[in-house]
């Protein structure tokens, strides 16, 4: 199993902060702010980082959504952060080896307590 670690530039983030409201089931008018990006993975992963059993690779980057129009003007793209993969060593899993109870022929009806 891997997991993958965002890192976003909060300098960046500030300036795509949009605010919506909307109504919670007790009538309430609701107001949150929130922030919308991308995250692409990038076409050629890169390992950044090999430790003891496991590594970091660079999977994704984090991006301000474009619009239809900034898109076909070929805009750039503003960057914003980056998505880290955590890749581990154990992929197969722990083996457990179990051993089996023997019986005994012995019947034990002592109650230990």
């Amino acid at each position: 199993m891997s997991k993958i670690t965002i890192t976003l530039d909060a300098t960046k983030l500030r300036n795509l902060v949009s605010k919506r409201q909307y109504d919670a089931k007790d009538g309430k008018k609701m107001e949150v702010q929130e922030v919308k990006f991308e995250l692409v993975p990038v076409k050629e992963p890169k390992i950044i980082y090999e430790g003891t059993g496991y590594k970091l690779q660079k999977s994704h980057f984090a991006s301000v959504i474009q619009t239809k129009e900034e898109r076909e003007a070929q805009a750039e793209t503003i960057f914003i952060g980056e998505g880290i993969t955590t890749l581990w060593d154990n992929a197969g899993g722990t083996v457990f080896n179990a051993t089996p109870v023997t019986e005994s022929n012995t019947e034990d009806t002592d109650v230990p307590f």
